[in-house]
């Protein structure tokens, strides 16, 4: 029993900080991932206009010219940028089945993004923490997504490829409920063709999503995806997703609000709920339904310098106490200078499989140098 508890700790936290993808820029006006990202729903191989951002808005500190890949040492044009990075992470664990103290590199990746015109090619390649869930364990050379995006106007997007489908915030950190928890984690990208509507005041994602059968994580799910949004008073963005989806035995419905709310430049709330209905092959009732949340509570006090509180809840399924989860957090994370981030979360967990009465600690610090 020990030794399982201890591998699915060690893959709770290897998928953490992922997609470097801040949706809370929101806050600054930008309601739109592609003001920063090549992907259309953020995250991943920075744009020229992004890597500037980074160290104006986002780094406490940075000379003219720093935030460009290697530090500047290396010029490369616009039609040619290069992301990626490298990612490790010390892991706490102390509940009353394991205690527990483990430091992991999880990632270390190159993300180039080719333009040519309206079109732009994406892929990332690297070695990665494969997780102790999988069908079966191993570190190898990986590309998690790789897709090619065509924009015909400024507000039109066209993409295909394997990546992860828009649905809810696109949060960094994959571990919470409303990620791993939903299936969402990292290595779970699918072949998708997505098509989006990114207006000044309004988003619309619709995708396509072809599934994925692969030797360590097995048949990912084929189905569809739905994420509308609109922007109010430069400041606040409200949105809802839909996400069908199936395998040769399952499907399921997944749906729920979010929002990402500005109340001030530096003082900001990241909220998402999902329902989910979960079938068996041939059942024409749900063999289980459930609810996921996540809150992040973000006060910027300095100029890259967080300070965080979170509140994550999981039931995935109502008719089984097993299932509840629930977080309470205290996190900062801090953009010293363009390229570097640290980011650190103390959490309060209870989980009524170890016990209805305990809550037991959860921290992990991550150190993260991207290109």
């Amino acid at each position: 029993m020990t030794k399982i508890w201890t591998f699915a700790a060690i893959g709770l936290l290897c998928g953490s900080q992922a997609a470097h993808a801040f949706p809370e820029n929101v806050r600054n006006g930008y309601n739109n991932c592609t003001s920063c990202h090549f992907s259309p729903s953020g995250g991943g191989v920075l744009t020229a206009y992004g890597r500037q951002l980074s160290r104006e808005v986002v780094s406490a500190a940075g000379n003219e010219g720093e935030e460009q890949f290697l530090h500047g040492l290396v010029q490369t044009p616009e039609s040619a940028m290069l992301g990626g990075g490298l990612r490790a992470i010390q892991t706490y664990l102390d509940n009353p089945l394991i205690k527990q103290g483990r430091f992991i590199v999880m990632q270390a990746d190159l993300e180039p993004a080719l333009t040519f015109g309206k079109v732009s090619a994406v892929g990332t390649i690297g070695i990665e923490k494969i997780e102790k869930q999988a069908v079966s364990s191993q570190r190898g050379v990986l590309s998690r997504r790789h897709y090619v995006n065509y924009k015909p106007t400024d507000e039109v997007s066209l993409r295909a490829g394997r990546f992860m489908p828009a649905f809810g915030i696109n949060v960094p950190d994959h571990v919470i409920a409303t990620k791993k928890g939903l299936g969402f984690d990292q290595h779970h990208e699918t072949y998708n063709f997505e098509a989006a509507w990114l207006g000044e005041t309004a988003d619309f994602y619709v995708t396509a999503i072809f599934g994925r059968n692969d030797k360590i994580y097995g048949q990912l799910e084929k189905g569809a995806a739905f994420t509308p949004s609109v922007f109010l008073s430069e400041k606040y963005k409200l949105g809802a997703s839909y996400f069908y989806g199936y395998t040769s035995s399952t499907k399921r419905h997944l749906f729920g609000p979010w929002a990402i709310l500005g109340f001030t430049p530096r003082f900001f709330l990241l909220s998402e709920w999902d329902y989910q209905a979960f079938y068996n092959k041939g059942q024409s009732t749900p063999s289980r339904t459930g609810f996921a949340g996540y809150q992040r509570l973000d006060y910027e006090a300095w100029k890259g310098i967080h300070f965080y509180l979170t509140q994550e809840y999981s039931m995935l399924d109502r008719r089984d106490n097993s299932s509840f989860k629930e977080g309470y957090g205290l996190g900062a994370q801090i953009f010293p200078r363009p390229h570097f981030e640290i980011n650190a979360l103390w959490q309060k967990q209870r989980m009524f499989s170890i016990s209805k009465t305990v809550f037991y600690d959860y921290a992990w610090l991550m150190l993260h140098y991207y290109l």
